[in-house]
C-alpha cells in the first residue's frame, strides 16, 4: 500500500510537470498550447523597425508586454500591452503609449497530438495616447497551429476589425533546433488590409531556453515588398511562474 501510494504521488507530479516553457514569442505566430491552470507567464521584449529612402522612417516599441494565465484546462486568459512607442520620420518625432488587448485561448486539440491547434477572440482596449489609439473596442479573431512530422510546422490566420475596415493576417513557419537548448525558425507573414495592397515579411530569431522557465530570444524581419517595413529587430524575454 505504501509503495502504491508513493507511486500515485509520483505519477500526479509527472502528470502536472509543464515541461520545458513554451511562448507566443518572438514569431508572428502564436502557440496553440494553452498554459497548465494554475501558471502564469509573462513574456517582453524591445523592436526596432526602420524604413529607409525616401519616407524614411524608424520606430522603437517597448515593453510588448504580454501576460498569459492558465485558468482553465486548455484556456488561457491573455492580456497583451506594446507599450511605449517613439516614431521619428523625416525630422519629427511622435511617441506615447498605445492600446492593449484582452483575449482568450482555447487549445482545441491535445499536446500529445501530431497536429495542434487553438482559437483565439480578443478585442482592443483603447487606452493608447491620441496618436496610437484606434478609439474603440476593435474585435480580433484567430487560429493558432503546429505541426510536427520531418519538419516541425506552425502558423497562424488572425482577422481584426477596425471601424468598418477588416484586417487579415496569415503566417506560416518553420521550427528548427540548432543544439539542446537552442532553437531558431523562419517565418513567412502576409498582411491583407482591406481597401489596400498587401505586405509581406520573412521573419526569423533564433531563441535560447536558460531553465524549463525561462527562454530569452533575438528576432528580425525583412520586408519582402514595398509596403512592408524594410527591416526590424528586436530582442526578449519570457518566464513561467
Amino acid at each position: 500500500m505504501v509503495m502504491l501510494s508513493l507511486l500515485m504521488r509520483t505519477e500526479c507530479v509527472l502528470a502536472q510537470d509543464p515541461g520545458p516553457i513554451n511562448t507566443e514569442r518572438p514569431s508572428f505566430s502564436s502557440s496553440p498550447l494553452a498554459l497548465t491552470t494554475g501558471l502564469w507567464q509573462i513574456e517582453s521584449g524591445y523592436v526596432y523597425t526602420r524604413n529607409v529612402g525616401s519616407n524614411s522612417s524608424k520606430e522603437q516599441t517597448l515593453p510588448n508586454a504580454l501576460l498569459r494565465f492558465g485558468f482553465h484546462p486548455r484556456f488561457e486568459l491573455q492580456l497583451n500591452w506594446a507599450g511605449y512607442s517613439r516614431m521619428t520620420s523625416q525630422g519629427s518625432s511622435t511617441s506615447g503609449l498605445k492600446d492593449a488587448s484582452l483575449g482568450v485561448k482555447w487549445q482545441i486539440i491535445a499536446d500529445d497530438a501530431p497536429f495542434v491547434a487553438a482559437v483565439f477572440a480578443g478585442v482592443t482596449l483603447p487606452v493608447g495616447d491620441k496618436e496610437f489609439t484606434s478609439d474603440d473596442y476593435d474585435p480580433e479573431f484567430a487560429v493558432f497551429w503546429t505541426y510536427s512530422g520531418v519538419l516541425e510546422w506552425f502558423g497562424t490566420a488572425k482577422l481584426t476589425e477596425s471601424g468598418t475596415k477588416y484586417k487579415l493576417e496569415n503566417a506560416l513557419g518553420i521550427n528548427f533546433s540548432l543544439a539542446q537548448d537552442t532553437g531558431a525558425y523562419v517565418e513567412y507573414k502576409g498582411t491583407f488590409p482591406e481597401g489596400q495592397g498587401p505586405a509581406h515579411d520573412l521573419n526569423f530569431g533564433v531563441t535560447w531556453l536558460l531553465s524549463n522557465d525561462l527562454q530569452v530570444d533575438l528576432n528580425g524581419a525583412l520586408g519582402l515588398n514595398k509596403r512592408a517595413s524594410d527591416f526590424t529587430l528586436g530582442t526578449g524575454i519570457a518566464y513561467r511562474f
